[in-house]
């Protein structure tokens, strides 16, 4: 606890109000309480580190700084870095409108362009789904819990934001479904209590999930019984990819992937769009028909053919 606090807590005055005047961006009002906190931990732990280094004024920030901050946190995983990454590039991108810095996030994190059209999601078939649930050791505690997780993920394509927070009151076993409000979202999303993951979450909830008052499903130790962060959830998935054995060399390995991979065995299974949207909790089709993007052989097989010219 004592490490965390050390790094969200600012140690050097200095920096205070320019992370309060960044953070205050008028653009920043719509965000969410927990967007915002992500923010300032990320903004913060990089002048802890700058003082700690010396370097108490972001005038004297040099780009050889803020490269040395980030390979400082090789320990995170991949979506930890990128995510800490966007952050930085729109908060030196602020000090460089402000002329407060003589480089822009931009040229310290530079963007990639690309067309959305071109971009192939990530996915697995269920073939390596199967694999990927069958390497999780469910006569370990953290297994149990590994498995509820993944199932979630899996079979009904919950978000790892939604994951984290679901609680205990949203599993209605006498109806047979999963009723929470997304996250991301705000929309009431309905889900059905798939057998295999209704027996998952009970054998979760009777043998490994700790004993408190949480009203969370999932809940840590480390951290008192709080929340499980998206990021661990992130890693718990990651982490059976690799126990699987299963090739990922060119392909997203968390939460989300396994969320493409749903919308994909149902593309397969000739599934209507409008009910793949409500799965996937999305609020408008046009989101979902992005996913048409995974599945070449389904998209060939409702092609049509062009006409021979008499």
């Amino acid at each position: 606890m004592g490490s965390n606090n050390q790094k969200t807590v600012l140690r050097y005055p200095q920096y205070q109000e320019a992370v309060n005047s960044y953070l205050g961006l008028e653009e920043f009002k719509i965000l969410a309480a927990e967007t915002i906190r992500g923010k300032r931990i990320t903004v913060t732990a990089l002048c802890n580190y700058l003082g700690d280094d010396g370097t108490y004024r972001l005038e004297d920030c040099t780009q050889a700084d803020v490269v040395c901050f980030m390979s400082s946190i090789f320990n995170s995983s991949t979506s930890t870095k990128s995510g800490k990454s966007f952050i930085l590039r729109h908060f030196f991108n602020y000090l460089y409108e402000c002329g407060i810095t003589g480089y822009s996030g931009n040229e310290l994190f530079p963007v990639i362009v690309t067309n959305k059209r071109d971009r192939i999601l990530s996915f697995y078939s269920t073939k390596e789904v199967q694999q990927l649930i069958k390497s999780i050791n469910t006569e370990s505690p953290n297994g149990k819990r590994d498995l509820a997780i993944v199932l979630l993920a899996t079979a009904l394509g919950i978000r790892s934001s939604d994951i984290a927070r679901l609680e205990l009151s949203d599993i209605h076993w006498e109806r047979g479904t999963i009723e929470f409000t997304q996250y991301k979202t705000k929309v009431f999303n309905q889900l059905p209590l798939l057998e295999n993951l209704k027996y998952a979450i009970i054998d979760y909830i009777r043998y490994s999930r700790p004993s408190c008052f949480s009203s969370l499903l999932f809940v840590g130790v480390k951290n008192d019984y709080g929340m499980l962060s998206a990021s661990r959830i992130y890693d718990i998935v990651s982490s059976y990819f690799s126990l699987a054995e299963i090739d990922i060399s060119k392909r997203k390995h968390g939460p989300h992937a396994l969320r493409h991979s749903l919308a994909s065995s149902l593309l397969n299974a000739n599934t209507p769009m409008h009910v793949i949207k409500d799965v996937l909790g999305h609020t408008n089709l046009n989101t979902t028909k992005t996913y048409l993007n995974i599945d070449f052989d389904t998209l060939a097989r409702f092609a049509l053919e062009v006409p021979d010219e008499d």
